[in-house]
């Protein structure tokens, strides 16, 4: 990205592009480096805006980054948890089987659907996928947790399988909050960094206007801009002479 100054000069200052966080970062925190180098009276009028902005970069980039930590934690946390709980609805269902194969519509009392029609009529289902395993183990655990303790099933334990539910609520909680909380410090730290960006902009205009008498110069380097040599400058340097 370009700034469209000094067409006539022999340079160009580049600017990082829109959207492009980190560069723009960089970039003001070069700024202000130079410009606390030099008189307050020679400053740019925008540079305490600029200041204030990058005051803020952090923030946003904490946000971003701890709910980035929180979600892949999360995701860990209950890709061991699914495992756990699939292992403990098949035993359970394996429980289930076993004591009402002949009454099989009892186990809808733990959770279990029962296939009503077809060859399998009469069958305890499985639960399929995450959700209905949850909503099982979950129904399961309610059910045993209201009878008598000698009346349980004793295994799989009635703790484990409270854990186990718990731990995938808590967990897929936390990696939709570390999601929310990622997706809040981009968006911010996008939003901060346009603005720092035509900060950046206005300043190195007025860097050029006050200081360089309108020209484009590879002395605006020490605020940390961009500067490049133009084509036909490159060619008037490189170009050998016919005497050459």
């Amino acid at each position: 990205m370009q700034l469209g100054f000094d067409m006539k000069g022999q340079y160009n200052v580049r600017f990082p592009l829109p959207g492009k966080t980190t560069p723009v970062f960089t970039l003001a925190d070069a700024f202000l480096k130079k410009e606390d180098a030099i008189d307050a009276a020679a400053r740019t009028v925008y540079t305490e805006d600029i200041r204030a902005l990058l005051a803020e970069v952090s923030g946003s980039l904490d946000l971003k980054s701890g709910g980035e930590t929180r979600r892949v934690q999360s995701s860990e946390e209950v890709k061991a948890l699914d495992e756990q709980a699939a292992a403990l609805v098949e035993k359970i269902h394996r429980a289930m089987v076993y004591e009402f194969g002949d009454t099989p519509a009892k186990a809808a009392e733990w959770g279990f659907d029962i296939k009503q029609t077809g060859k399998r009529g009469g069958s305890i289902l499985m639960p399929d996928g995450r959700a209905a395993i949850v909503q099982v183990l979950d129904r399961y655990a309610k059910a045993e947790n209201a009878r008598p303790e000698a009346e349980r099933f004793q295994s799989p334990a009635l703790a484990e399988v409270i854990a186990v539910v718990d731990g995938l609520k808590s967990n897929i909680g936390a990696r939709q909050t570390g999601k929310s909380q990622r997706a809040a410090g981009t968006q911010q730290s996008n939003e901060t960094a346009a603005r720092l960006l035509d900060l950046l902009q206005a300043g190195a205009v007025q860097i050029i206007l006050k200081q360089f008498d309108g020209k484009v110069t590879p002395e605006l380097g020490e605020w940390g801009f961009e500067v490049t040599a133009r084509s036909s400058a490159k060619a008037k340097t490189t170009t050998p002479t016919e005497n050459g």
